[in-house]
C-alpha cells in the first residue's frame, strides 16, 4: 500500500510540474506579448505627434519624412490637411487631421484596452503559479 501512495504522490507531482512549467510558458508569452503592444502603444504616440508636427508645416516648407528605423529623407510639403491612411486590404483614403488624430488615438485606446487584459490574465497566471509552487514544495518535503 506504501508503494500505491508513493506512486500516487509522484505522478501528483509529475502532472502538477507539467501544469507549472506550462504556465510558465504562458506567463513568457504573455510578457512578451505586452512589450510588442507597449511598443505599439509608443509608436502610435510617435505617429500621433508627427501628425501634429506637419499638420503646422506651410505648403512648401521643407519636412523630413521617416522612412524607418531613424532613416528620413527631406520633402517639400505639398499639403498639410489630409492624410493618406490604409484602412487595411491595401486600401487607402484621405483623412484630415483630426480624421487621422481620432483615428490613432482609437487604435491606442484598444491597445491600452488589449495591455489591460493581458495584465488581468497575467495576475491569474502568477497567482496559480505561485500556488502550484507551493503545493510542489510541500509534496518534495513530505
Amino acid at each position: 500500500m506504501a508503494k500505491e501512495t508513493q506512486d500516487e504522490k509522484r505522478k501528483l507531482m509529475q502532472k502538477r510540474y507539467i501544469e507549472y512549467q506550462v504556465l510558465e510558458q504562458q506567463i513568457k508569452q504573455l510578457q512578451q506579448q505586452m512589450e510588442k503592444v507597449d511598443a505599439q502603444m509608443n509608436e502610435a504616440s510617435a505617429v500621433e505627434q508627427s501628425i501634429e508636427e506637419i499638420s503646422k508645416a506651410k505648403t512648401g516648407e521643407e519636412v523630413l519624412v521617416p522612412v524607418s528605423g531613424g532613416v528620413f529623407f527631406k520633402a517639400a510639403m505639398k499639403e498639410s490637411t489630409k492624410f493618406l491612411v490604409n484602412v487595411g486590404s491595401g486600401v487607402v483614403v484621405e483623412k484630415t487631421v483630426d480624421e487621422t488624430k481620432g483615428l490613432i488615438k482609437a487604435q491606442s485606446a484598444e491597445m491600452e484596452r488589449y495591455k489591460e487584459q493581458m495584465m488581468e490574465e497575467l495576475a491569474k497566471n502568477i497567482a496559480q503559479y505561485q500556488e502550484l509552487e507551493k503545493e510542489l514544495k510541500g509534496l518534495v518535503e513530505e
